[in-house]
């Protein structure tokens, strides 16, 4: 039928070739439109009720961009929490690039072994990997990877590759089955033209009390990757903000971001809290909280906020009541350039030795503090559609703690985007 068709119109136009029929058109794969969003984390444990708070660590995100060539990464040491157990240290990436049939987003979380629940659960190696393709057909495809090497439940080998939501029961000595366990948890799905992926390698849930008191829901996650293709769409939403974050000269992490929240890629909020946050040998504080706002409608709009209470840097030699960063980004209804914003602001800001600084400080000022190092306060990084402000960043002078000299100490981020 085909065939004849062709032979029909040929017969029609005399033979001749119709631009109609002579022009094609085809797809490259830099050319596939789509958005990218994913994350990362080594582990997180919680409780319902958010008494119990750990990680996520050694977080990674891409929060939302049109980009191939886009990587994030970070590390963290190991972690041990009261009654649930080690973590070994944990690494993690995520990644965008352009494929020959299209474009990807990849997220893998690596943790070097764990023991919970008093070694109920032993394992050696942790890996979680997800996947989320886009062709140039326009079709959508993921994988979803978990291994655990020398995984063993109440004394019992597991295999290093379980199958897809593998779920097990959690029965202690003595006190019966007080929870599930579930590996290689994973999942595929299209949401309002949202392509997701997510896998996680274990996670454990407490479902009765009685085991080494914990509270019933508390909820341990380890290898957790997920990562998005959203539909293509004209302000691409991102920024991020956290409480604390040191980096080695190196450039590896030498303390991973706290309370850190990213701006979704098609709106809404996020929050992350913390009681309180240290970075051993260097500083304490307590209460920290950082939320994060996008709006598509009217106009692309994000906002970030990151506050930190009672700072107290190398025994008094910097302190703050309060800290706020705070920034937001937003692009006119009809495109064009992008209006950036700083609302951020000390409280009761002082610097030992230094009289003249104070919660006015203005943006961008560098001072030298005894013991420290150089002291940047309230710095303020803009480019065409992107404003990052880092309230207090620090360049070591000297060892601190487990920080090498050279190490660079940031307190109180906020960064607001609408880019492409």
């Amino acid at each position: 039928m085909v065939a004849l068709a062709g032979a029909l119109a040929l017969a029609l136009t005399g033979g001749a070739t119709s631009s109609a029929f002579a022009t094609t058109t085809s797809i490259t794969p830099a050319q596939v439109s789509t958005g990218f969003s994913g994350s990362a984390y080594g582990s997180y444990i919680f409780n319902s009720d958010k008494t119990l708070t750990s990680g996520p660590t050694a977080s990674s995100s891409i929060s939302c961009t049109g980009a191939t060539g886009r990587t994030s990464s970070n590390t963290v040491g190991g972690l041990n929490v009261a009654a649930v157990g080690n973590v070994g240290a944990a690494s993690t990436a995520v990644k965008t690039l352009l494929t020959a049939s299209g474009k990807r987003i990849e997220g893998q979380s690596t943790v070097a072994g764990a023991t919970l629940l008093g070694g109920l659960i032993t394992a050696g190696t942790i890996t979680s990997v997800s996947t989320a393709d886009k062709t140039t057909t326009g079709d959508f495809s993921g994988t979803n990877q978990t291994t655990i090497a020398n995984l063993k439940v109440l004394g019992l080998p597991v295999s290093a590759t379980p199958g897809p939501n593998t779920v097990l029961d959690l029965n202690a000595p003595l006190l019966g089955s007080v929870g599930k366990i579930t590996l290689n948890a994973q999942e595929k799905r299209l949401v309002n033209g949202t392509y997701q992926v997510s896998t996680t390698a274990l996670r454990v849930e407490i479902l009765k009390a009685g085991l080494l008191g914990l509270k019933v829901g508390t909820d341990i996650r380890v290898g957790v990757t997920a990562v998005k293709l959203p539909s293509a769409q004209t302000g691409y939403l991102a920024g991020t903000g956290f409480s604390t974050k040191a980096t080695l000269a190196s450039g590896l992490l030498g303390s991973g971001p706290t309370a850190l929240a990213n701006v979704k890629c098609g709106g809404g909020t996020t929050s992350a809290n913390l009681a309180a946050t240290s970075i051993p040998g260097l500083a304490t504080a307590g209460a920290s909280a950082t939320t994060t706002s996008g709006i598509l409608t009217p106009q692309p709009k994000t906002t970030v906020t990151s506050t930190l209470a009672g700072l107290n840097l190398l025994n008094g030699a910097i302190r703050a009541d309060a800290i706020k960063a705070e920034t937001s980004a937003t692009r006119a209804p009809s495109g064009g350039t992008v209006s950036l914003k700083d609302t951020s602001t000390f409280t009761n800001l002082s610097i030992a030795g230094l009289p003249a600084i104070n919660a006015t400080v203005a943006p961008n000022t560098k001072v030298q503090v005894a013991g420290l190092g150089q002291v940047t306060l309230h710095k303020v990084t803009k480019s065409s559609t992107k404003i990052i402000v880092v309230m207090i960043e620090i360049v070591l002078s000297q060892p601190l703690g487990a920080l090498p000299t050279g190490a660079v100490v940031q307190i109180g981020y906020s960064s607001s985007t609408v880019g492409t």
